[in-house]
């Protein structure tokens, strides 16, 4: 009975360790991007089909600043500039970063991958 009850333990240490290394790894910007921000949002430098603006070259750009993109009052008028802060603030919660925005926008993610997403979309040319 020992070697049994031995035999299912060192089983299930197994299982769980086995468990454990088949987990995930956490989702990379561009995965993050993918998820939360692509069907609204493209990388390139111009407004297409999307309904949302072009994300490339957003670190140091002013809010609302795009040619060919009709932004909402609210988000033209802010003053805001694109750095860490101001995009995090934008991404966990816009409505509440700029009131009467026109981003129709829940955030799916854990803090942390708001985190590395913005870090992501802060660094792409």
């Amino acid at each position: 009975m020992r070697l049994w009850a031995r035999a299912v333990y060192l089983s299930a240490v197994q299982l769980g360790l086995l468990s454990a290394s088949l987990q995930a790894a956490p989702l990379n910007g561009e995965q993050l991007y993918d998820v939360a921000c692509n069907a609204c949002h493209s990388l390139g430098t111009a407004p297409d089909r999307r309904v949302g603006p072009a994300l490339s070259g957003l670190l140091n750009r002013q809010a609302g600043t795009i040619d060919g993109y009709q932004f909402s009052e609210a988000l033209s008028a802010s003053g805001w500039i694109w750095r860490l802060p101001t995009l995090l603030a934008w991404l966990t919660d816009p409505d509440a970063a700029i009131p009467n925005n026109a981003m129709n926008y829940v955030n799916p993610l854990t803090a942390e991958e708001t985190q590395r997403l913005s870090e992501w979309l802060l660094r792409q040319p």
